[in-house]
């Protein structure tokens, strides 16, 4: 599979203190999948789901970019200042 590019990427601080900047839903899929804290959890599952949807061309880039969002939030990860979703909303999306 071939990386599609956010048109911004991601930069959350992980539990240990670094910080891991994600460019598209691939790499949010290797974050996720290697990296991630928790895997459980309603957006966790929905940030796979629609990742793995994006890499295939069934969702935009945009949802799974503002999924890991959400799946950052419910992980209780810090998303680095400036990387609000690219729709300029602020609130959790609805699971599908």
């Amino acid at each position: 599979m071939y990386e599609i590019p956010w048109k911004a990427p991601v930069s959350i601080s992980m539990l240990d203190g670094k910080c891991r900047t994600v460019i598209g839903p691939l790499d949010a899929m290797k974050c996720l999948q290697s990296e991630w804290p928790v895997r459980g959890g309603a957006y966790y599952s929905y940030a796979v789901r629609t990742c793995e949807a994006a890499l295939k061309r069934q969702k935009s880039p945009s949802e799974a970019r503002a999924a890991f969002i959400c799946a950052s939030r419910e992980a209780f990860l810090t998303i680095l200042a400036g990387q609000a979703p690219e729709d300029g909303s602020s609130e959790y999306r609805p699971l599908e």
